[in-house]
């Protein structure tokens, strides 16, 4: 989710302060030869690992969205059919809705109310001085629709279950809770990790009253999002005493206790992938204790996440590319796929924020082929967009109000689907995919090499 200060208030997070003209650096400072990363990414002659569904490997472009929990059917109904249009295969959509009490004896978070539109999904109970559940017509049936709407069209979706910023309460309303203030306490806590433990194990036990399928059982998901953009600093205070082994450790302890919950479905963590070594810019420094190769050795995490967005970083296209290109050499080293799970650069648009793109679609379309193309040739698994947009309540457009939106009938939505029909059919990471054994699955899993692999593989197996 893109970072800098919105004209929606409750999408703004973060000062941008800190996004200063010093971080435009040369992608020159690298583990490893270029030349030799290239040809150890190259899928035809050293097959990465994949994913896989009903025992076909699995590559995908898609999407993110965050209003699709709250708006009504229509709005919801608009989104996926536009989504179905484009090809996409995968969605990343909130799970998450927090607030304070209902009485307002303790405050909300988000600054600009606990609800949006009237839905939310936890509140603080006072009497029980515990979080409490909506699960009912303004709570967590608005997510049954959109899950089963989705698995009716064949869309999996990724489901992030806090987010690291106070847009929809995330960690901090958690901290506001048990009265806490640092926000890495979110991670260490055992009050707080034991509700955000609560929280999972409601909806992944939940029976979905739209399909009737309990959501551990639903083919329609395609992981569990721990997080949106973890980091030991958020939106709220920050503290000392956090490492990059604090998110770490949280992130092994969520998702071995998401997996012994549910077999069925993948797991992974939604940072931004910040790196610990292989550069001199800030996102290389194992910012606000990001360490995102850690996080993708866990045993509980199936694949590596990243995310990318140049104009706020204060970075060239060129250094996405090689943003692009230490990942997937990263998960490849880690024999783990890839996506980038979060990527834009920003246009400006006529008619308040809904009409035609006015300022920035050549470099836009520049900058998104280039990048899609590099995951292709380099063997990366995915891709997800920020953002696709619909239909609003009463607007033939639901704005874009950060700039790095588009909509299935725009030169954005165009591209993207070419780029998606790739995906599906002739991705590297899918063609030169290894033939695995066992039965096939109706969940999308991972078809993993037998051993890490060090630019070279092996038999492969799945997780």
């Amino acid at each position: 989710m893109p970072n800098p200060a919105r004209s929606v208030p409750w999408l703004n997070r973060l000062s941008l302060g800190w996004l200063w003209a010093a971080a435009l650096v040369s992608a020159g400072c690298l583990k490893t030869p270029d030349r030799h990363v290239a040809a150890s990414l190259d899928p035809n002659t050293n097959p990465p690992a994949t994913f896989e569904l009903e025992g076909k490997p699995f590559c995908f472009a898609g999407s993110n969205n965050y209003y699709l929990l709250f708006k009504p059917r229509p709005v919801v109904d608009d989104l996926l059919f536009a989504a179905k249009a484009l090809d996409f295969r995968v969605l990343r959509v909130w799970a998450m809705m927090d607030r304070g009490a209902l009485d307002g004896s303790v405050a909300n978070a988000d600054p600009n109310g606990g609800d949006k539109q009237g839905v939310y999904f936890q509140y603080w109970d006072p009497a029980k001085k515990a979080p409490a559940y909506n699960d009912g017509p303004d709570g967590l049936e608005r997510l049954d629709y959109v899950v089963a709407k989705a698995g009716e069209l064949g869309i999996r979706v990724t489901l992030v279950m806090v987010n690291n910023w106070r847009a929809f309460g995330g960690m901090d309303q958690y901290l506001m809770w048990y009265g806490r203030e640092a926000h890495h306490e979110f991670y260490t806590d055992p009050a707080i990790k034991q509700a955000y433990k609560n929280w999972v194990e409601h909806v992944v036990l939940r029976k979905n009253t739209v399909n009737g399928l309990v959501y551990r059982d639903d083919p329609a998901i395609f992981s569990w999002g721990l997080a949106n953009e973890p980091r030991c600093k958020g939106d709220g205070a920050a503290g000392t005493g956090w490492t990059t082994n604090t998110i770490t450790t949280w992130a092994d302890e969520m998702s071995a206790f998401i997996k012994s919950l549910d077999a069925n479905h993948m797991v992974s963590v939604g940072d931004e992938g910040f790196l610990n070594g292989g550069g001199t810019h800030w996102a290389y420094e194992a910012n606000d204790g990001v360490d995102n190769e850690a996080l993708t050795r866990l045993a509980g995490i199936d694949y590596n996440t990243f995310h990318m967005y140049i104009d706020q970083w204060g970075v060239t296209p060129a250094w996405g590319e090689q943003w692009i290109t230490d990942h997937i050499a990263m998960a490849r080293r880690v024999g783990k796929p890839s996506v980038l799970e979060e990527f834009g650069l920003k246009v400006q648009r006529d008619g308040g924020n809904v009409g035609q793109i006015v300022k920035g679609w050549p470099e836009r379309r520049r900058a998104y082929r280039r990048w899609s193309e590099l995951v292709l040739r380099r063997g990366g698994n995915g891709t997800l967009g920020w953002m696709i947009s619909g239909i609003d309540d009463d607007k033939p457009r639901y704005p874009d109000y950060d700039g790095y939106g588009f909509y299935k009938d725009d030169e954005t939505g165009a591209l993207l689907k070419d780029y998606a029909g790739r995906f599906n059919t002739s991705a590297p990471a899918c063609v030169n995919a290894l033939p695995a054994p066992g039965e096939p699955s109706r969940f999308v899993r991972v078809r993993k090499q037998a051993t890490e692999v060090a630019f070279g593989w092996a038999s492969p197996t799945r997780l």
